[in-house]
């Protein structure tokens, strides 16, 4: 191969990857000091030039003009006579521009070169790379194929250039590719130049996947009218939406789902079949479990704040009762439906039949001790308490003794009396409720079931 079809072969190779020519010239240049290095011991003064008419690219060594070329430095001078042939007018001390023939190179001096260029040329093309992709993490990335599928990851490229890999995690359940299928992902992170592994790292399992396909397809979220509040996905199962609008004349959950459910149907088919909910925003959490849970029918919502073992930081717990032959649709299959409904209310949501609330509650209520069963209490003083808030032994024995100093009337022998009747009453009930209990229970097990036990 001659030297200009070497030269070329090259070019054709950057100009496909993208680098442009001041890269090329670099690349070159820094290639070329090497190879002349390695063939003659010390680097030629070389020059390169790009003929933007032609696309010719010439690779020359500035060499001195002598009268006799020294012993090993004909790399570096060139007599007068053949500079002439070069420069009519070329005189000694003078420096001339002599074509460089890298065919000419021994093999190992021509693999220097080769190797240099093209190291060099996947640097500038990883750096352009990054800085192209970097301010575009989370967005969809369209004209991808697969190149290859292995075990633990998809290898994709990107616009027909880029090689991009989807992590096995990044996989959502159930996928399946073979080589050249399109694939839709979101870019989660670019690799830094210096990485040697594919520099685009690509999701189709990040809920963000979900929103940008619904942002495709609906120009009102895009324009702000109507927009995602919460969101929750397991990839390739289901997916669950909380939407609100923006403006009153828009409704949001038609705009996502779309006429005849073209828009939400649309996405569905992107990913694969995967399941969608699309249920309204509101700020009240009672609400929003009952829309979560569907398509299970709520029937009571009670919120709780618990404190987390592990933080110490007090967490959201919303217990929801369903109708007992609803069980099943609360859970859903595998508990994806109770699970992903705690994810998007940011909680832990405790599911309870019907039938075992209503026990409870009635166990509940068999607790409840009547303040008037507290000795030397008499209407002026039930009167007091209730005003303040006590209407039941058990409020009494829950109270500090120097809140209920503040009962109107009541003094601190009274509230003594008063509070240690109050706790010895209600744990009377307590042992007698728990003895009734006992005696009642069945071998059946509890039918409560949590976000985080399903």
């Amino acid at each position: 191969m001659s030297n200009y079809e070497r030269i070329d072969a090259l070019a054709r190779l950057v100009r496909e990857k993208g680098v442009n020519r001041e890269v090329l010239v670099k690349s070159l240049f820094s290639a070329l000091i090497k190879a002349t290095t390695r063939e003659y011991g010390t680097p030629q003064d070389v020059r390169i030039s790009w003929d933007h008419q032609s696309g010719d690219v010439k690779l020359e060594a500035m060499m001195d003009v002598v009268d006799k070329v020294e012993e090993g430095q004909d790399h570096l001078q060139i007599q007068k006579k053949k500079a002439r042939k070069i420069k009519p007018d070329a005189e000694e001390g003078e420096k001339v521009p002599v074509p460089v023939d890298i065919s000419e190179f021994d093999r190992a001096s021509v693999n220097v070169f080769r190797q240099e260029f093209l190291s060099l040329v996947r640097n500038a093309e990883r750096e352009q790379v990054f800085k192209e992709y970097s301010d575009k993490i989370g967005q969809l990335i369209p004209r991808c194929r697969v190149q290859q599928v292995y075990r633990n990851r998809v290898l994709v490229q990107v616009a027909g250039r880029i090689e991009a890999v989807v992590p096995a995690e990044e996989r959502a359940r159930g996928e399946r590719y073979n080589q050249n299928d399109p694939i839709v992902p979101v870019l989660i992170r670019v690799e830094k130049p210096e990485s040697t592994e594919p520099q685009l790292v690509l999701s189709r399992a990040t809920p963000v996947l979900v929103q940008r396909l619904f942002e495709r397809e609906a120009p009102e979220i895009e324009e702000g009218v109507v927009e995602v509040r919460a969101m929750a996905r397991e990839a390739g199962v289901r997916t669950k939406l909380a939407v609100a609008s923006n403006d009153h004349r828009v409704d949001a959950v038609g705009a996502f789902v779309g006429v005849k459910g073209s828009r939400v149907q649309s996405v569905m088919r992107e990913l694969n079949g995967e399941r969608i909910d699309i249920i309204p925003w509101t700020m009240d959490k009672r609400v929003l479990v009952t829309h979560a849970l569907l398509p299970a029918t709520v029937l009571h919502v009670e919120q709780h704040r618990d404190v987390d073992p592990a933080s110490g930081d007090d967490r959201l717990r919303m217990v929801a009762v369903v109708p007992d032959d609803h069980l099943s649709l609360a859970i859903g299959k595998n508990g994806h439906n109770v699970r992903l409904a705690g994810e998007l209310i940011g909680g832990r949501i405790d599911i309870e039949t019907q039938s075992l609330w209503e026990e409870n509650r009635r166990w509940e209520d068999m607790l409840h001790v009547e303040a008037s069963e507290i000795q030397g209490m008499n209407e002026k003083l039930l009167e007091r308490l209730r005003l303040a808030g006590y209407d039941s032994a058990n409020s009494i024995a829950e109270a500090s003794r120097e809140d209920l100093l503040d009962v109107h009337g009541v003094g601190p022998v009274r509230v003594e009396q008063m509070h240690s009747e109050a706790l010895r009453l209600v744990e009377e009930k307590r042992l007698e409720v728990e003895k009734l209990r006992a005696e009642a229970a069945s071998a059946s097990p509890s039918e409560e079931v949590g976000a985080g036990d399903a």
